[in-house]
C-alpha cells in the first residue's frame, strides 16, 4: 500500500493514502474513508480533483484538504496511544457554509452530537454514517487500531484525546532530541519520524541486509530517547560486518562513528573503542553526492552537509562547501556529531556577499 505511515513510535500502524482514506494494519482492521456532502453535491476524495495532502511539518499527521463551495474542508489523521492505541480522524470545515461528513461507524467513538443519519445520494459501504459539520466547526472520530471478532470496543471519550498540533508537537520535540537545523527542518523531522515507526523486527531485518543503514537506524533512535543497551550486540556484530566489505556502503564512516557513540552510551567503552579502531583503519569517506533514497540516507545527507567526524579529534566544518540555495540565507544546525565524543552547533550570517560562521562544541 503507498501512502504516508503514521503511528506511534516503533510501531507504524496504519497508512494513509492520497485521499486522506486510512488503512491500518492487520487482517481484522478495516480502511476508513470519508466522503463530504457540501451545497452543491457529494463529494469523494478518492475522485476529487481538488484533493491536496501534506504531512504537517514533517510528521505522521497527514492533512489532506478537498474544496467545497466557498473553501476547504480539511482533514488530519495521526495515531494516539490512548486507550491502547486509536487512529484519529479530525474534520474541520474551513468554508463559509455547514457541510457533512460521512464515516464508518463502526466501533468508532466522536465529538459529534446527535444528528447522524444515512447518507443519501451517494453509494458506500455498511455502517457509514454522515454527521453534520457547522461553517467553522470541527468533528473528531477515532477507531480502535485493531478491531476484535468477539468483542467491541467501548466508547470513549473522543474529545479528551490529544490534537493534532499536541501530537506534532511531540513528534518535532522527538526529533529535535537528536539535532534540528533549518533550512530543511520538516525534511529531517519526517525522515526520523519514518525511522521512528520501524517495528523492532524491520530494524533487525535492516542491520541484517544493510548493517551501515541498519546501524544508523538504531544510532538515530538511540539519540530520540530509545534505550542503547538493547542494541549492543547488534551493533558490535554489524560494524564488524561493515568494516569488513568498507566500499560497499556510502555511509561506513559515519555508521561506525554513530556506532560507537551509542555504545559509548550504553557503557560499552570497550565495544566502542574496538569500532573507533575498525573505523580507523577502514580509512574511508563518506560518498559527497545526493544519496538520499530512504529516511537514513536523507537525515545522513542533510547532517554531513554542515560537519562530517574525521578522525577522534576532529571534524570538517561545511565538508563539500556552502550550497548554493544557502547563499543570502541565514542558516543554523544545533545538536550535530563532530566526533566521538563531540558535538556541535553553527550557524551562518550573511552580510551583503560576505559570511560569518557562528559554532560551539
Amino acid at each position: 500500500m503507498e501512502g504516508i505511515r503514521i503511528g506511534l513510535q516503533g510501531a507504524g500502524s496504519a497508512v494513509v493514502d492520497a485521499y486522506g482514506v486510512a488503512h491500518p494494519d492487520g487482517w481484522r482492521a478495516e480502511s476508513c474513508g470519508w466522503w463530504l456532502a457540501a451545497s452543491d453535491k457529494w463529494h469523494d476524495p478518492r475522485t476529487s480533483s481538488s484533493v491536496r495532502q501534506q504531512r504537517i511539518d514533517g510528521t505522521p499527521v497527514v492533512q489532506t484538504k478537498l474544496a467545497v463551495p466557498g473553501g476547504d474542508v480539511v482533514q488530519r489523521v495521526y495515531v494516539v496511544a490512548d486507550r491502547g492505541g486509536r487512529l484519529v480522524m479530525q474534520v474541520s470545515n474551513e468554508s463559509p457554509e455547514p457541510v457533512a461528513v460521512a464515516v464508518r461507524t463502526r466501533e468508532m467513538s466522536s465529538t459529534a452530537a446527535a444528528g447522524a443519519s444515512r447518507p443519501q445520494g451517494i453509494d458506500t459501504p455498511d455502517q457509514v454514517m454522515a454527521f453534520p459539520l457547522s461553517h467553522r466547526g470541527s468533528i473528531t472520530f477515532a477507531w480502535p487500531l485493531a478491531l476484535s471478532r468477539f468483542r467491541k470496543s467501548a466508547p470513549i471519550d473522543a474529545s479528551l484525546l490529544p490534537s493534532p498540533d499536541q501530537v506534532v508537537r511531540g513528534w518535532v520535540l522527538t526529533s529535535d532530541r537528536a539535532s534540528r537545523v533549518a533550512p530543511e527542518a520538516a525534511a529531517l523531522v519526517a525522515a526520523r519520524c519514518e525511522i521512528s515507526l520501524m517495528t523492532a523486527h524491520e530494524l533487525d531485518a535492516l542491520l541484517d541486509a544493510d548493517p551501515a543503514r541498519g546501524m544508523l537506524a538504531i544510532a538515530e533512535r538511540v539519540r530520540m530517547g530509545d534505550n542503547p543497551q538493547e542494541w549492543t550486540s547488534q551493533l558490535a556484530d554489524a560494524a564488524r560486518r561493515v568494516a569488513k566489505h568498507p566500499q560497499r556502503s556510502p555511509w561506513t564512516s559515519r555508521a561506525l562513528v554513530m556506532a560507537a557513540r551509542t555504545l559509548l552510551a550504553a557503557s560499552e567503552t570497550l565495544a566502542a573503542d574496538d569500532v573507533v579502531e575498525l573505523w580507523q583503519r577502514t580509512n574511508v569517506s563518506d560518498s559527497s553526492g545526493a544519496v538520499d533514497s530512504t529516511a537514513i540516507d536523507r537525515v545522513a545527507s542533510i547532517e554531513q552537509r554542515f560537519v562530517r567526524a574525521i578522525s577522534r579529534t576532529s571534524a570538517a566544518v561545511l565538508p563539500t562547501g556552502i550550497p548554493t540555495a544557502w547563499r543570502g540565507v541565514n542558516v543554523e544546525a544545533h545538536g550535530l556529531v563532530a566526533s566521538l565524543h563531540h558535538r556541535i552547533s553553527l550557524a551562518l550570517r550573511w552580510h551583503a556577499a560576505n559570511v560569518a560562521l557562528l559554532w560551539e562544541t
